[in-house]
């Protein structure tokens, strides 16, 4: 079933075992709208599991996700989700992948071309429109992949590692990027990172999960501002709040 409304993304008591191993064990979170959600944790212990139980290509063994208090079960348009290989279509220009959501929704065709130069430009990537992902830097092949699935237009985005695999100045320059085009249009986000500067430079609130079987063992706020850039890293707050952060990554 699929949720409409403001975009307010929760899990109730999720559960989830394969076999005798137990992953997740009674995860209680809320994404909200407009807000980004980091949630962090050690190594292993289930974060993806958890992004995909909430995207709907995993069941719970137990539990519910409900979008707007709406219960969803399986997959469905709401919820967008970007893994860290991206989801672009290698044989497709640019532009075709950008449309192939939109297409299949069966929008027109003046629709889709306007959905499609409208995230082109967004992402900075309209002078790349009629060229392969093998074509493009690992940063832009990011920020299609993220324009691709914004481009369905749903209210939550999941976002399991997506610049795990760039360079640390590559990363800081996505960082930058994401947030900005998030405050153009604002969306229900929730990371999954094992980054700790990342986490805090991109996340409004920051979700903590302990060792598998994973559960939430302590959120709190991140105190900066919506236009926060590189400079918030020199931040003396920013430090503090990192190294705490990290010891209770370490410790969890």
């Amino acid at each position: 079933m699929s949720g409409t409304g403001t975009g307010l993304l929760s899990a109730r008591g999720l559960h989830k075992s394969f076999g005798d191993l137990s992953v997740l064990a009674g995860i209680d979170l809320e994404a909200r709208p407009g807000q980004v959600l980091s949630v962090l944790g050690p190594s292993g212990c289930g974060k993806s599991t958890l992004l995909r139980v909430l995207a709907g290509f995993e069941a719970p063994t137990s539990g519910e996700v409900l979008l707007d208090g709406v219960r969803l079960s399986g997959p469905s348009a709401d919820r967008g989700m970007v893994a860290q290989a991206g989801g672009l279509f290698p044989w497709l220009t640019l532009r075709d992948n950008l449309a192939f959501g939109p297409r299949a929704s069966r929008r027109t065709g003046t629709q889709v071309t306007a959905v499609v130069d409208e995230l082109l430009s967004a992402t900075g990537l309209d002078g790349f429109a009629d060229a392969l992902p093998k074509q493009l830097s690992g940063g832009m092949r990011q920020r299609a992949a993220i324009a691709q699935v914004l481009a369905n237009r749903p209210p939550v985005l999941l976002l399991d590692e997506p610049f795990g695999a760039l360079d640390a100045q590559t990363r800081l320059r996505m960082h930058e990027w994401l947030r900005a085009l998030l405050a153009e249009r604002p969306t229900t986000v929730l990371l999954v990172t094992h980054d700790v500067e990342e986490a805090l430079l991109l996340g409004d609130r920051l979700c903590l999960l302990s060792n598998r079987p994973a559960c939430v063992v302590d959120e709190l706020p991140v105190p900066f501002g919506a236009d926060r850039g590189r400079a918030v890293l020199a931040d003396a707050e920013f430090v503090r709040l990192k190294a705490t952060v990290l010891e209770r990554v370490l410790t969890a």
